[in-house]
This record gives C-alpha cells, sequence and structure tokens, in this order.
C-alpha cells in the first residue's frame, strides 16, 4: 500500500473523514482540518507510519496545503528512534 493510501485510509477511519473526500488534490481547510485537528493527525501519523514529526501544527498548515502534499511530507520524514531498553 502506498503512502497516500495509507494516509487516506488512515483520515477515513481515525477522523471520519468521508473517503471520496480524499483524493490528492483535497485541500486540507476543505477536509476540515484546521491547526488542532493537525495535531491530533501528527499523532497519529506518528504511529502508524513510525516517522516523528517535529514541526508545530502552524508550520505544517502552512508547508502542506493538499493531501497529496502531505503524503509527500510524510515520505520525507525520518523513522522515529525506537526506544532503548531500560537497563
Amino acid at each position: 500500500m502506498t503512502t497516500p493510501e495509507r494516509l487516506r485510509d488512515l483520515l477515513a477511519k481515525e477522523f471520519a473523514i468521508e473517503p471520496a473526500r480524499l483524493v490528492p488534490g483535497a485541500r486540507l481547510e476543505d477536509l476540515d482540518i484546521d491547526s488542532l485537528r493537525m495535531i491530533e493527525i501528527a499523532f497519529a501519523v506518528e504511529d502508524a507510519f513510525g516517522v516523528k514529526i517535529d514541526d508545530e501544527p502552524a508550520q505544517l498548515m502552512a508547508r502542506i496545503r493538499t493531501l497529496a502534499d502531505f503524503a509527500a511530507y510524510v515520505e520525507g520524514l525520518p523513522a522515529a528512534p525506537s526506544p532503548q531498553p531500560a537497563r
């Protein structure tokens, strides 16, 4: 499954966004994703994709305009570091 497909499935399942609206050119604002909702989505993306998002929600909203932008952003993120076992 591709990143855009995984992102679309995550948004549809976890955030109750109608799958038909989740097309690559869909603007985040048209999907009712504001900076507060972006915080929730960022946490879900980190968990689902095993990545770390360091940008603040306002930075994300300024940088990411469409679902395709969001998928490309996620693809460019480094993997989250693995937790170190306790000694």
